[in-house]
């Protein structure tokens, strides 16, 4: 019992070291400016940025599970070819693009994996 007194600032330390790790597994959450809509279908992506040449150039999100996404308000700090993030989204289904290269989201939130 004394030795566990005796060592508790570094018993201490070392619990909230372990918590901190163990808490998110990621960075911390961005909201992109502008903020999305309230209109849209909520979701959640994990998944790979990727910059397209197609008109002009653009970045979208190639998710885990091979969907490609095209979000309208990505950051400028998560416009990095091969980037892993994980977003939450609203699908919508009522704005046309000109990427066509997937399904046009905005990003509720955006984080590095």
């Amino acid at each position: 019992m004394r030795y566990l007194l005796h060592h508790r600032p570094l018993i201490a330390t070392i619990a909230l070291v372990v918590a901190a790790g163990c808490s998110s597994g990621g960075s911390e959450w961005v909201v992109p400016t502008p903020a999305p809509g309230t209109t849209g279908t909520k979701m959640h992506i994990t998944g790979v940025v990727h910059h397209y040449e197609l008109e002009g150039g653009f970045y979208a999100i190639r998710a885990d599970d091979g969907a490609t996404y095209d979000p309208t308000n990505l950051p400028p700090e998560f416009q990095k070819e091969g980037l892993s993030v994980e977003a939450d989204a609203l699908k919508r289904n009522d704005i046309v693009g000109i990427h066509q290269t997937g399904t046009i989201v905005e990003l509720v939130r955006i984080r590095k994996r």
